[in-house]
């Protein structure tokens, strides 16, 4: 359906920009410092607040797929079930990705290689709750474990997914027949948690930050059917949708849960036929949110090796230089994703979750809602 190909592109533009501003933060570490305006960082190259996007995202369409779930209460076998098609869509991967950095961890001072960082960061204590995925729930340090950083929030994620059906069962009355009031209270509780706890990447500050808009994205769905959202799936309210997003990108220094509200009219608009919802549908934006995860999870590692295969020095000769090392870097990631997602990603998923055990694809009209 249309509106899981646009929902599903947003979250590989978002997963695009997260791994291009850590490669532009990766090449000023390394002496290769690219000047962008102001503007334009905040609004294409701020990876941190594409997470906070993520978050909203991730609510918004469990809560479409499962509301029928959960509607009436949470019964073991269900919840067991959701749970298990839930780890299967992010565990295989990230064990996968996990091993890999293991791997190169030890294999770097027996072939005398250069741990970009140096290797003190990699603390084998923290390994284990990395990879039960409970490592950014505070128990190994401020920053949830340095193996994989972008891991921190498949942790918080994997704490949502363990609260969902709770929420999502005792907020389905409201859903269904108040939903501005729901989607009021998580905006508040939000912006509450983000004023007196600054948003952050492990313990209160991460779990604050992911929660509170992991549960926005769920509330949203009660407007789902409603006519101020068949409004903003018209063009007109697509132009505005993108214009809030946009806006509350350029005005937002960091991230916080502003974004979370800015991100909110785009997830409805992407739902209907509009000039939005057909780019991110568009296929060449589309297989970029189908590899998202494996851009997002895997970007840190393969940079690492592309950052082996393009130098610096030579990208710092000239302008032409410069594009083109970037481009090698970036078709680099895309290339390594593409084969992770295929080889390992979705026949990982797939097994856990069961050949024919997995959520269909599909995001329709909750008739709950």
């Amino acid at each position: 359906m249309k509106e899981v190909r646009a929902l599903t592109g947003i979250r590989g533009v978002a997963a695009l920009t997260v791994f291009l501003d850590h490669t532009r933060e990766n090449l000023a570490v390394r002496g290769l410092d690219l000047p962008v305006p102001t503007l334009m960082s905040r609004l294409l190259l701020s990876g941190g607040r594409q997470v906070d996007v993520f978050f909203v995202l991730s609510g918004f369409i469990l809560a479409l797929i499962y509301s029928a779930w959960f509607a009436q209460g949470v019964d073991s076998g269900s919840y067991l079930k959701f749970l298990r098609r839930r780890v299967a869509r992010i565990f295989p991967l990230h064990a996968f990705m996990l091993a890999l950095i293991v791997a190169f961890v030890i294999a770097a001072p027996i072939v005398h290689a250069h741990l970009e960082n140096g290797g003190d960061r990699f603390t084998w204590s923290s390994l284990p709750a990395t990879l039960l995925m409970v490592h950014a729930w505070g128990f190994v340090g401020p920053r949830g474990g340095p193996w994989n950083p972008p891991s921190w929030s498949i942790s918080i994620e994997f704490m949502a997914y363990l609260l969902f059906p709770l929420f999502l069962c005792a907020t389905a009355s409201l859903r269904r027949q108040r939903p501005w009031l729901l989607v009021l209270a998580t905006a508040c509780a939000g912006l509450a948690l983000n004023y007196f706890v600054p948003w952050g990447l492990a313990g209160l500050g991460g779990i604050a930050r992911g929660l509170s808009e992991f549960t926005f994205g769920c509330a949203l769905t009660g407007l789902y059917d409603r006519r101020f959202a068949g409004w903003l799936r018209s063009n007109a309210g697509a132009v505005l949708a993108f214009l809030v997003l946009a806006v509350s990108f350029a005005l937002t220094p960091d991230t916080g849960f502003v974004i979370a509200l800015g991100v909110a009219a785009t997830l409805l608009s992407l739902s209907g036929t509009n000039w939005l919802s057909s780019f991110f549908g568009w296929m060449p934006v589309y297989f970029l949110g189908e590899i998202s995860y494996s851009i997002y999870l895997g970007h840190f590692l393969f940079c690492s090796i592309a950052n082996r295969i393009v130098s610096v020095e030579w990208m710092r000769t000239s302008t032409v230089a410069t594009c083109l090392g970037l481009f090698l870097i970036a078709a680099f990631v895309i290339l390594m994703s593409t084969l992770t997602y295929f080889s390992v990603e979705r026949p990982g998923r797939d097994w856990m979750a069961g050949r024919r055990d997995h959520p269909n694809a599909r995001v329709a009209a909750p008739q709950s809602t």
